[in-house]
């Protein structure tokens, strides 16, 4: 903000204040508040001068000229980057998430619409959990069991506790013993890989090894062709919470979050919205203030979301939605938190 290293961290610490006293009170905020705040250190002459450059530099916007200033889009940003570094997990929300989302043990599918009830609930905003088509997962255990004439019924199990039972039809029968030694091949080489990846590696693997195994990859890689072509699932979205948008909109503000609403309730949108996250590797939080990229109408709101199942390539993704005068240090740690929890249980699993 200004060459000083000292000045710079000064002028940080008073917009945390001004964006923190906005949060809390939904007013413009003055010099005074922002100097209380500081307990005094500063005196209110200077938080008006670092106030007006702020406002210069876009982190500030004076809604009248007698009033103190609001926070803009940018400043937001700052702060909820600003706490992110620092915030902590407060042992009261630790132990509530636990209660609500571990109290009945299950697999991560049945996680899935606990967990975004949890996140609208601690957050008072929508939660909002995506799981990933099924062929993105990976492979725990797959069966082969032989039905009449050249049907198999395959038996999918993934790493999130997922089971598929497909019913395919090859263009020849096979055997008992080739069905059980396509199995074993397939459990021994490929646990763990995402099921869309394993066919492309068989066929890879099929044209290299002009051997005994190139029969054996080719019929694994018919199996899995056939067995994901009768998979014909899209991503999973649960969504919870609208009440609490609706009961903290404002007058002015409702016609924005009709059209928020209407958006939310297509499934293409929100998936669209969270590709970022679902896209990095790395399990960090991911922070976006303003939604103009989802409707141009729509500024007013955040979005905080992390991925999870990073480990074998992120399996889906869960995400806070709220005015951008939420509690962000509470928003940011809650979200990383059930997100580790998801891979906490997709490991144990």
């Amino acid at each position: 903000m200004v060459s000083s290293e000292k000045e710079q961290r000064r002028n940080q610490e008073i917009l945390a204040a001004i964006v923190h006293t906005y949060i809390a009170t939904g007013e413009a905020v003055a010099s005074g508040q922002v100097a209380r705040h500081q307990h005094g250190q500063l005196s209110s002459a200077t938080i008006r001068a670092v106030m007006a450059r702020l406002e210069t530099q876009g982190f500030l916007h004076q809604p009248h000229t007698s009033a103190g200033r609001v926070p803009t889009t940018k400043a937001y940003e700052f702060y909820a980057r600003h706490v992110a570094e620092r915030a902590r997990l407060s042992r009261t929300d630790r132990h509530w998430i636990n209660a609500h989302l571990l109290s009945r043990r299950g697999t991560a599918e049945e996680l899935l619409p606990r967990a975004s009830h949890v996140l609208a609930e601690l957050a008072q905003g929508l939660g909002i959990v995506i799981s990933l088509p099924v062929t993105r997962e990976p492979l725990d255990q797959v069966r082969f069991v032989q039905m009449e004439g050249s049907r198999v019924l395959v038996v999918l199990l993934t790493r999130t506790g997922q089971v598929r039972d497909v019913l395919v039809r090859l263009p020849r029968p096979f055997t008992p013993e080739e069905l059980e030694c396509t199995a074993q091949y397939l459990n021994d080489n490929f646990a763990g890989w995402a099921l869309a990846r394993i066919p492309v590696e068989l066929e890879r693997r099929a044209a290299r090894d002009r051997s005994r195994y190139e029969r054996l990859a080719r019929r694994a890689a018919l199996l899995c062709r056939e067995s994901l072509a009768g998979i014909r699932e899209g991503a999973a979205v649960y969504v919870e919470g609208t009440s609490h948008l609706i009961e903290q909109a404002e007058e002015a503000g409702r016609d924005e979050l009709r059209e928020l609403l209407e958006t939310i309730e297509q499934k293409e949108k929100l998936i669209c919205l969270l590709r970022a996250t679902l896209e990095q590797v790395e399990p960090n939080v991911q922070i976006r203030i303003g939604l103009e990229q989802l409707s141009p109408a729509i500024q007013h709101y955040a979005l905080i979301s992390a991925s999870y199942g990073a480990g074998a390539g992120p399996l889906g993704s869960l995400a806070i939605l709220g005015p951008t005068r939420m509690d962000y240090p509470r928003v940011i740690t809650a979200v990383h938190y059930v997100a580790r929890l998801f891979d906490r249980v997709l490991h144990e699993n």
